[in-house]
């Protein structure tokens, strides 16, 4: 089994010396895609790559600076299959496998992949994903961030690739995989950094509106502005879990000196410069939560 990770980046340096060390405890390669980036991402992985190897680490840099989620995930994998991968692994910058669990990872990564040889479904590895909010020691435990589950792994097959104009589609299409889901709520899984700074969270999300809004002018408003609100005004009370410190224990360390919570945000200078562009009428009818 060679198992190559797939990680996009877009100006992550407040996470990516953390996020990249840590894949690369389960993984054997990742290929990192640097999506015009203008901070230190670039410099974050180089190093990584040197510290690790140039055969673990593999460099995409592209500077267009539109998102092309699809496109950008099969460059990736095809970048991966050039590398010989038998299975991908799909992790965004700013996820973190839970620290409990990367002993076990190549076995239950093994365990999904080997299905397939028995002449029943293909199936990828789906683990819980914990949405981190204020913080890093507590996430969401209700309501739409709550109870989540993740894809993280599947078995290479020619038949699987991404394709289309779509935003946040994770796994591959071309064939059905049917999840694999050896782990429970509660037991470890994915760290989602995605709230941990409540200001990154508020930009992210605007960022997101204004994005849709000029990439499908012909999208509803009110639904591209309700889809984005979920994560910063709740329909329902929000209740909260601890992060077992098991969790985060193996990385404490790395967290410490690679975990930048307060770092610049780009999302706000874009969505400014966006916004200044085109002109305030055109994202009418969308909160973007006084970013602009």
């Amino acid at each position: 089994m060679k198992l190559i990770a797939c990680m996009s980046v877009r100006n992550e340096d407040w996470v990516l010396g953390l996020s990249l060390r840590v894949a690369l405890m389960w993984c054997d390669e990742v290929v990192v895609f640097l999506h015009a980036c203008t901070d230190a991402s670039e410099d974050i992985a180089q190093a990584v790559r040197e510290e690790v190897g140039e055969d673990r680490v593999h460099l995409s840099v592209y500077a267009e600076p539109q998102w092309d989620e699809m496109q950008h995930r099969q460059w990736m994998l095809d970048y991966a299959r050039h590398h010989r991968a038998t299975h991908i692994a799909i992790i965004d910058a700013d996820e973190i496998l839970t620290g409990n669990l990367i002993q076990q990872m190549p076995y239950l990564v093994r365990a999904s992949g080997e299905i397939p040889q028995h002449s029943q479904p293909a199936t990828i590895l789906q683990l819980p994903l914990y949405n981190l909010r204020g913080g890093i020691d507590r996430y969401h435990s209700n309501a739409v961030w709550g109870n989540r589950i993740v894809s993280v792994a599947f078995a290479d097959d020619p038949r699987l690739r991404w394709a289309g104009d779509t935003f946040h589609q994770r796994e591959p299409q071309g064939m059905t995989l049917t999840p694999y889901r050896p782990i429970q709520q509660g037991q470890g899984g994915v760290m989602h950094m995605w709230g941990a700074s409540e200001r990154r969270l508020i930009a992210k999300h605007a960022h997101y509106k204004i994005t849709e809004r000029l990439r499908w002018p012909e999208k509803d408003v009110r639904k591209i502005d309700d889809l984005y609100s979920l994560a910063i005004k709740p329909r329902e009370p929000w209740t909260f879990a601890q992060v077992p410190i098991e969790w985060w224990a193996p990385y404490m360390e790395l967290a410490n000196k690679h975990l930048h919570l307060d770092a610049e945000l780009w999302q706000e200078a874009e969505c400014r410069r966006l916004v200044a562009e085109h002109g305030r009428e055109k994202f009418a009818g969308l909160d973007l939560f006084g970013v602009v």
